[in-house]
Parts: structure tokens; sequence; C-alpha cells
């Protein structure tokens, strides 16, 4: 392969469930037809009635009523993955989402689970906090045996690592909605270290308390229409989405002689962090915009060899106008055209799982040649 590096990690498989999706060709398909997959929230999830209103700063209450959903989350094979049934139960079904689709990526690649098994094959799972344990607690029977194994953030990975038979490194990472991201940044550099030979990077993101719902509503972060518009004038907040995604990473020399699939490169990936900003949650600039020359460096490129970027695109009068900012200070200089874009106003803001979504639309973008349509966008924010 022209151009290759030590450092460049290969995508070797692939899966996902997205709102209106439940794989990536139907995830593709959709955003080619410009399907909008926001719903409203059903009584299964929380109650709209106790906890909706669409007046702003209400006590306990949110102002949106909408999500990016993905059904049937009960469901669980737990013979299959051998659990017993009261353990299931007592399971966050984010736990039960990242370890079935950490099946469903190694049956995509086509690479036995035994290759795995023998090999350093690390697990890299991002999330944020589980609504289900807000729910739980709430039930009388919360507290057993089963209950905190089921519910701490840590064995979001170990689960996987374990029920799978993985012995390379097991981490769950909490970067709120760079999670994703950083599990996908740590496993390239895990595979570039050589402390394994394989990894999966995943993301998930589940909606079925409305605390969170109500919290953001106060601070005026979620969209009281239900409609996510990045980048456009009339943006005014986000929509909460479900979703859950893996990759199985291997470096590209590797992928190459066992001759496995590669749906796509990473040549470069970077992170950073503010420091002391105007508030702990307030984005910045001249970060992002660092953040990206970083990724650049990292990966040995330039400006001139980006075409596409598909953006964070939060929907927030506040965010979208920052980010478009740094990266309009990143690229200035391009003598080629730069296309910026976002699945959020199709499927809602995953959270965790966001920039996971991001990385196999870029994937398909590459594959097809085709930028699909940024939905919602009816005038661009002049800011």
């Amino acid at each position: 392969m022209k151009d290759m590096k030590q450092s460049d990690v290969a995508i070797v498989g692939m899966s996902c469930h997205f709102p209106g999706a439940n794989d990536y060709d139907s995830y593709w398909q959709n955003l080619v037809a410009k399907k909008n997959s926001i719903q409203e929230i059903p009584a299964d999830r929380w109650c709209i009635s106790t906890h909706y209103s669409p007046e702003k700063n209400q006590i306990n209450k949110s102002i949106s009523k909408w999500c990016g959903l993905i059904e049937d989350i009960k469901s669980f094979d737990n013979e299959f993955f051998n659990i017993s049934p009261i353990e299931a139960r007592n399971m966050d079904p984010q736990q039960r989402l990242l370890l079935q689709e950490s099946w469903h990526c190694i049956e995509d690649s086509a690479i036995p689970l035994s290759t795995l098994q023998k090999a350093k094959t690390a697990v890299f799972a991002g999330a944020m906090t589980s609504d289900y344990l807000l729910t739980f607690n709430k039930s009388e029977d919360a507290a057993n045996r089963f209950s905190i194994l089921g519910n701490d953030h840590c064995i979001l990975a170990n689960r996987i690592s374990h029920q799978l038979n993985l012995s390379g490194e097991s981490i769950s990472i909490n970067a709120a909605s760079a999670s994703s991201l950083v599990a996908i940044h740590k496993a390239k550099s895990a595979l570039v270290l050589g402390e394994c030979d394989y990894a999966i990077a995943a993301g998930v993101n589940l909606n079925t308390d409305p605390f969170k719902y109500i919290v953001f509503s106060q601070a005026g972060m979620l969209s009281p229409d239900g409609q996510c518009k990045s980048f456009s004038d009339d943006a005014n907040g986000y929509v909460p989405g479900d979703g859950v995604a893996a990759l199985l990473l291997q470096p590209l020399q590797q992928a190459i002689e066992n001759n496995h699939h590669i749906y796509g490169v990473i040549k470069g990936s970077a992170i950073n962090h503010i420091g002391s900003g105007k508030t702990i949650t307030a984005p910045c600039a001249d970060a992002q915009a660092a953040v990206i020359r970083d990724a650049l460096k990292n990966a040995d490129r330039s400006i001139a060899d980006v075409g596409y970027i598909e953006a964070h695109g939060s929907g927030t009068p506040l965010g979208d106008p920052i980010e478009v900012a740094a990266i309009s200070r990143v690229f200035k200089d391009t003598q080629s055209d730069v296309i910026i874009g976002t699945v959020k106003p199709n499927i809602g803001h995953l959270e965790a799982a966001a920039g996971i979504a991001g990385v196999i639309k870029a994937l398909h973008v590459l594959k097809q040649q085709y930028i699909p349509a940024n939905l919602n966008l009816n005038k661009v924010n002049p800011v």
C-alpha cells in the first residue's frame, strides 16, 4: 500500500446499531435518503406527561420530548453469552448492547474468535453515565450481588473481555461526547506501542431516564422543537440519541499480510483539553484548532490532504460557531474546498457514541465518494 507507515492502523471489522438502522448499510442508506430518525419518546422510556413541559425553566421538567431511538433494547440472548437470567436482568442495557455489537463486529471481520483469543486483544469502550442505574436504584430489589457488576462503569469493557475471553487491556472511557473517539485513539495508541495485537474500540449511549433531559433543559442545551439544526442560523440545541457501535482494529501491515478486509486506515489521531477556559464546559476555538493540527501532524498529513470533515456539529448556538471558527483557522490557507458534514440532524446527538457514528459515516463517504446533505440547514449561521 502506497505511503504506508508503521503507525498506520486498519479498521478490519465494523458493526453498529443506530436510530432507524440496525446495521451500517441501512445507516448509510438512511443518510443518502435524507431520513430524519428523531421520534417522540415512548412511555416505556419515561413518562412525557409527568416530566415534559414546552415552557422553559420549569422545575423538574424537560423542554424536550424527542430522541433518536434504537428499538428493542431489552432483548438479549443471555444463554448465547453464558450469562444467567438474573445476572442479565441486573446488567445495564449498555453492557448488553456493547457485548452484542462487539460480537457482530468480530463476525463482520471474518476473523475467528479463536484468533483474537490466542492473540492479545484489547477492549476500549466509550460510555457516559448509566440511565439504567438511576431507574434501577428506585426498585425494591436493586441491591443484590449482581447489581454492582451490572452497573459499574469499568465493567462495560470488562464484560466484553470476560465473556469473549480476550486478554488485552480492558478499559471503559468516559470523556463525555468524545468518549468513543478517545476509545479509538487509545486503541490506536496501544496497537502502535505494541501493547496489543488487535483492539476493539466501541461506544454506546442510551436514554432511559428523564433526569439528564431535565438538567440539560435547565442548562439550555436541548432543542425545544426536537430538531438538531447543526450550523444553521436557527440552531437552538441538540436532541439526544441512542446508539452502539464497535470497530475492530489491527496494525495495517499485519492486516495486509493476513489478507483481512480493510474498511479504512487511521493514519493519525490526537486529544487535548482546553485547560482553564471560561467555564469547565465551554468550547474553545484555540484548543480545537490545536487538536486538529496535532492530528494532522500525527498522521504526517497537511491541510491539502483533507477534503471532508465529519464535524461535531451539536446544533447549539454557542458550540457550532466555535467549531467552524477552529476549522477555519486551520484550513484558511487551503487551495481546495473542504466540505463539512455532521450526522446529528439525522439521528440525534449520540453523546458517548457520537464520535464513532461520525467515523462510520466518514468511512462510507470515502468508499462511496458521495457526501450526504446536512439536514435542517436552513441558512448558515453567520456568526
